[in-house]
């Protein structure tokens, strides 16, 4: 897979770190959908092969449960590649909802892309 065949990716790079965003995808908890961006994102590190990854949630309303699993998913793979992830831009109802299931523990979460991207060693 190459980036231009993201459908639900937009994928650039700033240095060595691949910043992600989600193209059309503000509600996240259609199964089909979900599966879909988990299968690109996992696309992201195997077939890329990009090991500092920066998701930019600034776009994005709501995830489900199964998005917070790939979510998950995705982060063992990335430490598995010895790589880093970090996430940005999560509004207030995502926010709460990382709290919550106590998701803001197992990820690495920056207010905005550009204190996230100086934290990227």
């Amino acid at each position: 897979m190459s980036a231009a065949d993201l459908k639900h990716l937009n994928l650039r790079d700033v240095g060595d770190v691949a910043v992600v965003g989600f193209v059309n995808s503000g509600l996240m908890y259609a199964t089909d959908l979900v599966l879909d961006i988990g299968a690109e994102l996992r696309a992201v590190v195997k077939d890329l092969h990009k090991t500092k990854i920066l998701l930019d949630f600034d776009k994005v309303q709501y995830l489900s449960s199964t998005m917070l699993a790939q979510l998950a998913h995705l982060e063992k793979e990335v430490r598995a590649a010895k790589g880093q992830l970090k996430m940005c831009g999560l509004g207030p109802v995502l926010q709460d909802t990382f709290h919550i299931g106590r998701f803001d523990s197992l990820f690495d979460i920056h207010p905005d892309q550009a204190s996230a991207l100086k934290s990227f060693r």
